[in-house]
């Protein structure tokens, strides 16, 4: 009896600590993506806009993905699209939701009327990151429009301290008069 006492105390010593690890579950592909894409990204996305009968396109890009939290796979953000050659309007900035399901990043931008804002749902389920690039196609949801995209990470939100954040969306205004979903030539 004291050699099989003996025996489960020492099998009990060696089991305990694989019996109280706090190890939790393992992130989803869905929540990997999504703390992937938390942070800021600078580029070049292919679009323009139509003023007047001249089309101008697009110089630059910004956009942050503020994720609600690690665990989540969900947050909003503001896009900035900057416009060259003396465009009427420098920049256009938008608010939006973004959601990742099934390793597609969809995105709501918000519109001046809620009959847009159909239109102005669009998603990105080609693309690739890697060595902070970022680079893929935009889509609408019915897949009918897409234009291609390039970024690079230029901050994250754990590292704020090092970066200095200026937000164009900060310096130039929102444009109300001016909702893009109405312009077929937008994208």
């Amino acid at each position: 009896m004291k050699k099989t006492f003996s025996l489960l105390l020492l099998l009990l010593l060696f089991a305990a600590p694989f019996m109280f690890s706090g190890c939790g579950p393992e992130p989803t592909e869905d929540e990997i993506l999504a703390m992937m894409v938390d942070g800021g990204w600078d580029g070049v996305m292919d679009i323009s806009y139509t003023k007047n009968g001249v089309n101008y396109p697009s110089t630059g890009t910004h956009v942050q993905f503020w994720n609600y939290s690690n665990s989540t796979t969900s947050g909003h953000g503001k896009w900035c699209n900057t416009f060259g050659n003396h465009a009427p309007i420098p920049y256009l900035n938008y608010e939006f939701t973004w959601e990742v399901r099934d390793k597609v990043i969809y995105i709501q931008f918000k519109t001046s009327t809620d009959e847009l804002a159909e239109k102005a749902k669009v998603k990105i389920g080609t693309y690739v990151i890697k060595d902070y690039t970022f680079k893929g196609k935009l889509s609408s949801m019915d897949n009918s429009k897409s234009t291609n995209f390039k970024l690079v990470h230029t901050y994250a939100p754990w590292e704020w301290d090092i970066y200095p954040i200026i937000y164009p969306w900060d310096i130039y205004p929102f444009y109300p008069w001016y909702d893009p979903w109405l312009d077929p030539f937008y994208w």
